[in-house]
């Protein structure tokens, strides 16, 4: 907030180059005389701002264009496939809103922030700011088509909710029926991605349109008063159990139990029993796992079943489960000078995918060079640079690189310095353990 809004830019920083090219692309829109005032600031247009978002890799990086996303308004509208009038808005964070005279016609593009205010570069007297969401003030919402919203669980801000306690009690319960530490790691990493292991935890987009908290849906069930549990199509749980099948036979079995259906205990009985009687394969699969991203992929896709089980899920998912295997299996593949906390602060994602598989490649690595190694936003030394490793840093791959110049390099992931990277390395410069 507080950065200038010049019309037609997307977060370069400005200057006099940018101010002459912009004059003559759009000259009505140039004729404030404080522009020179404003050089050395980012700077964006209503759109621009989600297209500097998509674009950067931080506040401070010059954003990479990309031909592909470079939408307007009415664009970024057209490319999205959520997306209604507002009177349906669920005032969801990350979501944006439209003002326009149809879907044809948007002049006007901000963020909804979750928290009742739309950010937004309002005008060049305004700049980016935050106003009070008023549904009279905009005609459309839409989820951006570029952006995967993880609707099941914010990880980063619900994992302080999760005591070690807990932790470790779904580690051990599972652990003693699975017996098989691959298995149990696979299974809880996903566990983690839908719920951050909270019992109680309702799906984020319906604490927002049924208008009700964890614990009020959660009590609300257990009295009765709320009937809809089964059909009302909200996540729930350690599984984030959606289908009304399966909420429903978690519902019978709470009352059954005479606990409480956030009952963190009973989940994990009710999830055994689920998987023994209705998922015999993938419970199979658990327990004769022979690596974490065996046993995380097929949960992934035959159990838990999101819409996207692409790549960068299966390598995320992998990674948290990674996380707990290193923890209570006593293999460590953190960075030797990083943070082997399993609460990590921040997460950077490499926004190229990898393109191809090979299970031999999957291991953990060592940097080898005395000079240490670049974790690359893409496969060849043209990309951004995510993170220095210094020499003896391990990191982990689970099998996905991308062929570059004759050179694998391969997708890792890896702790330093309490910040969880995911990206690529040139695999020559990486021995394997």
């Amino acid at each position: 907030m507080g950065l200038p809004y010049w019309y037609g830019t997307y977060g370069q920083t400005a200057n006099a180059s940018l101010l002459s090219a912009k004059k003559k692309q759009y000259p009505d829109y140039y004729t404030a005389d404080d522009f020179k005032s404003q050089y050395g600031k980012r700077v964006h247009d209503c759109s621009g701002l989600i297209k500097g978002y998509l674009w950067s890799d931080s506040a401070t990086s010059t954003p990479t264009y990309k031909s592909s996303q470079d939408k307007s308004g009415t664009g970024l509208v057209t490319a999205a496939t959520m997306k209604d009038k507002i009177s349906t808005f669920p005032k969801t964070a990350g979501l944006l809103v439209f003002r326009g005279t149809s879907t044809s016609n948007i002049t006007h593009v901000g963020v909804y922030g979750g928290d009742g205010y739309v950010y937004e570069a309002k005008n060049h007297a305004s700049g980016v700011c935050k106003t009070a969401y008023k549904q009279s003030d905009w005609n459309y919402w839409a989820q951006c088509s570029y952006i995967t919203d993880d609707t099941a669980a914010d990880a980063t801000s619900l994992a302080v909710q999760t005591t070690a306690a807990d932790e470790k009690t779904i580690w051990d319960y599972l652990y003693g029926k699975i017996g098989n530490a691959y298995g149990v790691a696979g299974l809880m990493g996903n566990l983690y991605a839908e719920s951050a292991l909270i019992a109680n935890n309702l799906e984020n987009t319906y604490n927002t349109k049924l208008g009700m908290t964890d614990k009020e849906y959660t009590d609300a069930v257990d009295s009765g008063s709320s009937t809809a549990v089964s059909s009302d199509s909200a996540g729930y749980g350690l599984a984030q159990w959606t289908y009304s099948t399966r909420k429903k036979a978690l519902l019978e079995y709470a009352v059954a139990q005479k606990a409480s259906v956030g009952s963190l205990s009973m989940q994990l009985a009710f999830l055994y029993k689920e998987m023994s009687e209705s998922y015999g394969a993938v419970l199979d699969t658990l327990k004769n796992a022979t690596s974490v991203l065996q046993a995380s992929n097929i949960v992934l896709t035959k159990y838990e079943i999101p819409a996207d089980t692409g790549t960068s899920v299966q390598t995320k998912r992998a990674g948290y489960g990674q996380t707990y295997y290193d923890k209570y299996a006593g293999i460590s593949s953190s960075a030797s000078s990083g943070s082997t906390s399993t609460s990590t602060v921040t997460e950077k994602t490499a926004t190229d995918p990898a393109k191809s598989f090979s299970e031999s490649l999957a291991g953990t690595y060592k940097v080898s060079p005395s000079s240490g190694v670049n974790v690359r936003n893409g496969a060849g030394t043209g990309k951004s640079i995510l993170v220095a490793l210094p020499k003896d840093t391990k990191v982990q791959n689970y099998g996905y690189y991308t062929s570059a110049s004759g050179v694998k390099w391969l997708y890792i992931q890896v702790t330093y310095n309490n910040i969880k990277y995911t990206g690529f390395c040139c695999g020559t410069y990486l021995k394997k353990q």
